[in-house]
């Protein structure tokens, strides 16, 4: 089942988080069979949500992590076309993100706003998720570097073997020669991104991708 999101909706409940992945059981026939398998799951609420790191590693200290991160402009821009196709957002973007960066900069209000990332929809969530570095914090301070992988999107699509070999390596699974990665879910916007905004959101995420950097330790094209 793809994105649980488990240890958000359960906490570091064992029982309940672990509901949607295979017994325990079936690893060990596969053992036997001289199979060698890993388990995961893709739950992109998981970043940005408090508390969930800690939860993670309360019931499952060895995980891996790994964290795609996407151009955050064209993010938020593409999140909020998602919602709209799927009928949970009325208002327009330009709307949406000039709201949340009033509110971002205002005295009395940036703490509701950060606030609203408890939740799962909320106007301020196009400009909040990209703020990839703020989202971290959490997980640095419970997981150590050596346990999380960092993967740019755009890389991801441009060179997908490549990247899938990194991402193998990562979990200790041998490579797999798969062939092609088709995109099986490619967006369609009913609007057009404004240039104007496009460029006030470089500014406002240029610090925040300076720092992803210094946490991440490694490049990205669009920081």
């Amino acid at each position: 089942m793809k994105e649980p999101n488990n240890f958000w909706r359960h906490g570091a409940s064992p029982f309940q988080c672990r509901q949607y992945y295979p017994l325990r059981s079936l690893e060990f026939l596969r053992v036997l069979r001289g199979q060698r398998t890993t388990t995961g799951e893709a739950s992109p609420e998981y970043l940005s949500k408090p508390g969930v790191a800690r939860s993670v590693r309360e019931v499952v200290p060895e995980v891996r992590l790994i964290f795609l991160f996407r151009d955050p402009v064209e993010r938020a821009f593409s999140d909020h076309q998602m919602l709209v196709k799927a009928g949970v957002e009325k208002g327009s973007f330009r709307d949406r993100i000039k709201a949340s960066l009033s509110w971002w900069n205002g005295a009395d209000t940036r703490e509701l706003l950060i606030a609203c990332n408890g939740l799962e929809h909320h106007p301020g969530r196009y400009l909040l998720r990209g703020l990839y570095a703020d989202n971290l914090v959490e997980w640095t301070k419970e997981f150590t570097h050596a346990k999380m992988l960092f993967v740019e999107s755009e890389e991801m699509f441009e060179n997908p073997q490549e990247v899938m070999k990194t991402v193998f390596g990562f979990l200790g699974l041998a490579p797999w020669e798969g062939g092609d990665w088709p995109i099986l879910k490619k967006g369609e916007y009913g609007e057009d991104f404004d240039p104007e905004l496009r460029e006030e959101l470089r500014e406002f995420y240029h610090e925040p991708n300076q720092r992803l950097e210094r946490i991440t330790n490694r490049k990205w094209r669009w920081a």
